[in-house]
């Protein structure tokens, strides 16, 4: 088996500052984990897509609600259209009542 490494670090003045002892097995573990982060970056960088494609739901289309605008647009102004033709035709009665007589009333039939 291999003797451990020592790596020992000193300042100008020729003092150890730090000394490190690397076993075999530190080493070894410490190239795996190298490796292994290596084909990560390597899998990552090559499935990257070329284009970015478009957001699923996260930037609406301005033009489609603008379009579904314009349809219920048209919608409540056939509407309109059709009250205001029947409250002009003269087949809808309107009853008027008083505030004390309508407090004991509600929602009676106009005749």
């Amino acid at each position: 088996m291999e003797k451990p490494i020592t790596i020992i670090e000193t300042n100008l003045l020729g003092e150890v500052i730090m000394k490190v002892t690397v076993d075999t097995y530190t080493r070894v573990m410490l190239t795996i984990i190298a490796v292994l982060l290596t084909l990560v970056g390597i899998g990552l960088w090559v499935e990257t897509p070329r284009t970015t494609p478009a957001a699923y739901g996260g930037i609406p289309d301005s033009g489609q609600q603008l379009d579904a605008l314009l349809v219920e647009a048209k919608q409540i102004n056939d509407s309109l259209t059709k009250i205001n033709t029947l409250l002009t035709s003269g087949k809808v009665k309107v009853q008027v009542m008083d505030e004390e007589r309508a407090k004991g009333k509600t929602g009676t039939p106009a005749h």
